[in-house]
């Protein structure tokens, strides 16, 4: 009597750890699966730029009229406690006739706290030195343009609605 109900007993524990074998390796395929889709391996198509004249570009003041922001900047051993003032413009293209600069404004409103994330996460990626050499303000436009028009690209789009990046102020400490 003794024998079968061990044989029991071990016939539990195994039909146990393989039921939990087997929930653990769907787990496994379904949760680290490298194969999500086309949209994850896909890199987003690169934006097309048209030439927009003066009097279709529009100003954007990205923390408002006058206004400038102060970002840390990442520390060294020479600069530890540094920050940057900076007050930054967005150009962007308003549309043939400026007949989308409402609507575009209006998105740019809608992204205001993203576009403001991405000018700190830029920044604090920085050093006073990064920030201090002759090209440090054209890296940065560069960068925060490319990052400006992701967060406002549109699905459909494959237009660049910002044009350039501007910086009003640029004090280093």
């Amino acid at each position: 009597m003794q024998g079968k109900s061990l044989y029991t007993i071990l016939l539990s524990i195994i039909a146990v750890l393989t039921l939990a074998l087997t929930v653990m390796i769907i787990f496994i395929f379904t949760a680290f699966n490298t194969n999500r889709g086309v949209s994850s391996g896909e890199t987003p198509k690169p934006l097309i730029e048209r030439a927009v004249p003066k009097e279709e570009q529009v100003e954007f003041q990205l923390y408002g009229e006058g206004n400038e922001a102060i970002f840390n900047i990442k520390s060294t051993e020479d600069h530890p406690n540094s920050f940057l003032m900076a007050s930054i413009s967005i150009i962007y293209d308003g549309g043939k006739k400026n007949k989308l600069a409402e609507e575009r404004k209006q998105l740019l409103n809608k992204n205001l706290s993203m576009l403001k994330q991405a000018c700190i996460k830029y920044f604090m990626s920085q050093s006073f030195e990064e920030l201090s050499g002759e090209e440090a303000m054209d890296k940065a436009r560069t960068s925060l343009k490319v990052a400006f028009n992701e967060i406002v690209r549109t699905d459909d789009s494959e237009e660049a609605i910002i044009i350039d990046v501007v910086f009003d102020k640029w004090i280093r400490q």
